[in-house]
C-alpha cells in the first residue's frame, strides 16, 4: 500500500472555515500533517498523528465564534494553522405539545417515510431458482457531483470518492460470480436521491445496494463510534441486509466494530417491491477509517464480502 499526498504543514480539514453548527458543547476536530510528524497539538492538547499523517482531536466549544488552533512540530519547523466557525445559541426548552399535535406530528413523519412512489405494494418472489447470470444488481454509489461531497476526511478526501472505488471493486467481484451489475454512476456525477432507485426499474433489477462512509454528528468522537453497519426499511430489505453483514463481519471482525444490520428510513431503502439496502462501511472522518478506506486490498477484502453475502442472499442462506 502507497500514499500520495504531501503536506507541508499542519492543516485542518473539519470544521470548514465559517462553518455554522448546531448548539454542540463539544466538536470533533480533523486534520492532517506530513508524515513523520509525531504530535499535534490541538487547543493546548497533545494528539497522536497515524502515520499517515492524519489526526483528529475532540475539544470544548461554546456559543457563537470559536477558533479552533492546530500547531506541530516537523521537517520544515513549527506550523500553526487555525480555523473559525460558528456554533449556535443554545436552543430554548419547548412546552410539551397537547395529543393533538402529537398526533399531528406523528401523521406528518408517516407521510416523510412512506415508501419509493414508483414501487409496487407487493415484494416480487425471492430469485432462490435463477442463475446468477440471470440477476442484476443495482450498486449505487452514495453522493457525487461539485456540490454532494458526503462527509469529509482528515486529508480532505471525499466520501463521494470513496463510495465510488468501493462500489467498483464490488462490481468487480459481482461480476466475478456471474451477476449482471449496473451502477448509479460510474463517474463523479451528480444524482438526485429519489432517481437512485428509478435504476432498478430502468433495468430490471433484483436488488439494490447502495454504498456510503460514515461520519459522526459534530459533537461525537469517532473514534469511540467507529462501526460498519448495513440498513434496510422492510423484511425483504432486512434478509439481504443479514447476510451482507454476516459476510463484512466476518472480514473486518478483527478491525472494526460491526453494528450489523440495523433499521433505517432511508429514501434509497423505502422499497416494498425490490430487496434493497444501505452499506455504511466505515467511518472515513477517523484516521483508520480513511486510511482503510485507501488501502486497496483491504477495499477488496470487503468487496469480496459483499458480493458473497449477496450470493448468500440469492441462495437463501
Amino acid at each position: 500500500m502507497t500514499f500520495a499526498w504531501i503536506v507541508m504543514s499542519v492543516a485542518i480539514a473539519v470544521p470548514k472555515p465559517g462553518q455554522r453548527l448546531p448548539y454542540v458543547e463539544h466538536c470533533y476536530v480533523l486534520g492532517s500533517t506530513e508524515p513523520g510528524v509525531t504530535n499535534v497539538v490541538v487547543q493546548g492538547l497533545n494528539v497522536p498523528v497515524y502515520r499517515t499523517g492524519a489526526w483528529a482531536a475532540y475539544v470544548d466549544v461554546k456559543e457563537g465564534d470559536n477558533t479552533i488552533t492546530a500547531s506541530c512540530d516537523g521537517a520544515d519547523g513549527h506550523s500553526v494553522t487555525s480555523r473559525t466557525f460558528r456554533v449556535a445559541a443554545k436552543p430554548k426548552p419547548r412546552p410539551k405539545p397537547d395529543s393533538a399535535a402529537t398526533a399531528s406530528s406523528s401523521n406528518s413523519a408517516e407521510r416523510v417515510y412512506a415508501k419509493l412512489d414508483y414501487a409496487a405494494d407487493e415484494a416480487r418472489p425471492h430469485p432462490y431458482d435463477r442463475n446468477p447470470g440471470e440477476l442484476t444488481v443495482v450498486l449505487d454509489p452514495g453522493h457525487g457531483g461539485p456540490t454532494d461531497l458526503g462527509c469529509v476526511s482528515p486529508h480532505g478526501w471525499c466520501e463521494k470518492d470513496a463510495n465510488l472505488l468501493l462500489a467498483e471493486a464490488v462490481r468487480e467481484e459481482l461480476s466475478a460470480l456471474g451477476y449482471n451489475v449496473v451502477m448509479t454512476r460510474s463517474d463523479d456525477r451528480a444524482i438526485a436521491l429519489y432517481e437512485r432507485p428509478k435504476a432498478i426499474y430502468a433495468n430490471g433489477a433484483d436488488a439494490f445496494i447502495s454504498l456510503h462512509h460514515n461520519a459522526p454528528a459534530a459533537d461525537r468522537d469517532a473514534g469511540k463510534i467507529r462501526y460498519a453497519a448495513v440498513y434496510s426499511w422492510n423484511p425483504i430489505g432486512e434478509a439481504l441486509a443479514k447476510a451482507i453483514a454476516s459476510r463484512m463481519d466476518e472480514t473486518q471482525k478483527a478491525e472494526l466494530k460491526s453494528n450489523g444490520a440495523m433499521h433505517a428510513n432511508f429514501a434509497v431503502t423505502r422499497n416494498p417491491e425490490i430487496p434493497s439496502c444501505l452499506i455504511e462501511a466505515d467511518f472515513i472522518t477517523h484516521p483508520a477509517g480513511e486510511e482503510a478506506a485507501w488501502d486497496s486490498d483491504r477495499r477488496a477484502r470487503l468487496a469480496r464480502a459483499i458480493a458473497r453475502g449477496f450470493s448468500d442472499w440469492h441462495k437463501g442462506k
